[in-house]
């Protein structure tokens, strides 16, 4: 990142604990940053082979950016209280949070038991939990039509009731993780027995093996980036959230920022506002996607925590803030100087996906990608991984990322270099 950082002195002497982390370079970028301005971290973790995938947990980056590292089940809120008490009972740390979907919840209600700032934990649940979401914003118009389906014997009730074509999903996962689109019964019938199958979340919480099913909306997608202090949602500004498209909603990239007339924006930034003030969140970032349909914006999710996908990067070095480094001052009680909010230059971000099944042999073409003006290539896959194991976020094997005079410029330019690279596996046998 180019874009000097506002001042993060309130870090000095203090410290967190973050209940899993988030593990690409924006993340181990916000840790580093956050400890050159004197915070101390402490990392909660139940299993460091989640982040190492059978690499050496000593080199990994994240293990150079932090101070200490405990490991604890992340799903047992006695045991990360424990963890972070003194024989006193007092917490030996000024914060606790999580930017992991998966432990956003349990972070909040660890910091509620230790008296600490943070969110409610009823609000981050029900954003998480997604027909939740769906019922605590009831009718009004930028909500989505749905049926929560426990049993194959709702399917054609729910047909009936919100039509074809619908969006069916799990009703709590990240990543875009069993997301698609569904046309007829056929297909509605094959996506429910797929995804009532799953009783485990991607980070092994249990899981009721429910299946969410949406009314499709149509138009364009976008997230809105937020940050939200003692009840007012301060906006970054919005992303935009390029697809692969159907069935299946992968991402591709981002822009930053998306240029709105005034009228869409400040109906957007509402009705964002409106989400969170609904369930009651009033502390803490969050990653809101909507879509532009004909009848107006409609909310498809609410994520309580800051984007992934380099999305962090290209809000820090188009406004001057981080929203990771605004998340921890959060945490520990202090009170990010976000406003004005003021825009300069654009960024963009392409993800890379291999084009084989495999394992990875090598990349070629780096060389040539970082020779694109004003580009960082980004990867986070290493000689042996296995490659495209699942159809869905995690399927990302790095990024190229651009900061230009303008979004268009910077999303060239970073298409360009990710053209250069070739991921060279060798493919499993049949």
């Amino acid at each position: 990142m180019t874009t000097p950082l506002a001042d993060y002195a309130q870090f000095a002497d203090k410290r967190i604990a973050i209940v899993e982390h988030m593990q690409n370079h924006p993340f181990v970028l916000g840790l580093r940053q956050a400890r050159e301005h004197g915070l101390e971290v402490w990392l909660l973790t139940g299993d460091r082979t989640w982040y190492t995938h059978g690499h050496d947990w000593e080199t990994h980056p994240i293990a150079q950016v932090i101070d200490r590292v405990i490991d604890v089940d992340t799903t047992d809120l006695d045991a990360i209280l424990a963890s972070v008490t003194g024989e006193d009972g007092r917490p030996l740390v000024d914060g606790v949070t999580s930017f992991s979907d998966y432990h956003t919840v349990i972070a909040a209600q660890a910091a509620q038991r230790l008296g600490l700032p943070g969110p409610d934990p009823e609000a981050v649940e029900i954003a998480n939990v997604k027909d939740r979401l769906r019922v605590a914003l009831g009718d009004v118009p930028f909500n989505i039509p749905h049926v929560l389906v426990s049993d194959k014997d709702q399917l054609e009730a729910a047909a009936h009731k919100l039509g074809f074509p619908m969006i069916a999903k799990p009703p709590a996962e990240a990543i875009s993780y069993g997301v698609r689109r569904v046309d007829d019964m056929a297909q509605l019938t094959e996506a429910w027995n797929e995804l009532s199958g799953i009783r485990k979340s991607l980070r092994g919480q249990r899981r009721s093996g429910d299946v969410l099913l949406e009314t499709y909306v149509e138009g364009v997608e976008v997230s809105v980036e937020t940050m939200t202090v003692d009840g007012y949602t301060h906006v970054f500004g919005v992303t935009s959230k390029d697809l692969f498209g159907d069935p299946a909603y992968i991402e591709c990239g981002h822009t930053f920022p998306v240029p709105l007339s005034d009228e869409s924006r400040e109906e957007l930034y509402s009705v964002v506002r409106k989400t969170l003030e609904a369930i009651g969140y009033r502390h803490g970032p969050c990653h809101t996607e909507a879509r532009h349909t004909e009848s107006g914006w409609r909310i498809i999710e609410a994520n309580p925590r800051t984007p992934s996908s380099c999305m962090t990067m290209l809000v820090t070095d188009v406004t001057g803030r981080s929203p990771i480094l605004d998340a921890w001052l959060l945490t520990i009680g202090a009170t990010p100087a976000i406003e004005p909010v003021t825009h300069s230059g654009g960024a963009a971000v392409r993800m890379i996906y291999p084009a084989k099944r495999g394992t990875l042999k090598r990349v070629d073409g780096v060389e040539a990608a970082e020779a694109v003006p004003g580009v960082q290539v980004l990867l986070h896959v290493e000689k042996g991984d296995a490659l495209l194991q699942r159809m869905d976020n995690s399927s990302c094997v790095g990024f190229t990322y651009c900061n230009g005079p303008d979004r268009l410029e910077a999303q060239a330019l970073a298409d360009k270099a990710a053209s250069y690279l070739d991921f060279v596996v060798e493919e499993e046998q049949a």
